[in-house]
């Protein structure tokens, strides 16, 4: 999630928020989050752990202190990827095919290693 979707999602309004210069010089950055006292998190009040710049449209380079479970909130990602084992394995048989591999039309996914083994022919054992 980008920081300004965090900030949007828990109602914390840009322009309330310190401006920054556009960019800021890493060592401005580091400054910023070793002054006494500690910068609290524009999220929820807790010490602030990180700090960076973010223009908003409306409001221009804007300082942004996260606590450490904000910033990394802010630096996840959605996965792209299927969200299922089936979409998964679906990916991976497309992938097989494409590099030519004889299996690739009967590659399985199991659950589990006894799932696997309750499915496997008594040939296969």
């Amino acid at each position: 999630m980008e920081p300004a979707d965090l900030l949007a999602r828990h109602g914390v309004d840009p322009a309330r928020l310190d401006q920054a210069p556009d960019p800021p010089a890493r060592p401005q950055r580091l400054a910023r989050v070793q002054e006494a006292p500690r910068r609290d998190c524009v999220v929820c009040g807790a010490m602030a752990a990180t700090s960076r710049a973010v223009a908003f449209p409306l409001a221009g380079a804007r300082w942004v202190d996260l606590c450490w479970a904000h910033h990394m909130a802010a630096l996840h990602r959605p996965s792209r990827g299927p969200g299922t084992v089936e979409g998964i394995a679906a990916d991976l048989r497309a992938a097989a095919r494409e590099a030519g591999l004889p299996w690739a039309e009967t590659v399985t996914f199991y659950s589990s290693f006894e799932a696997a083994i309750m499915a496997c022919r008594d040939e296969d054992a």
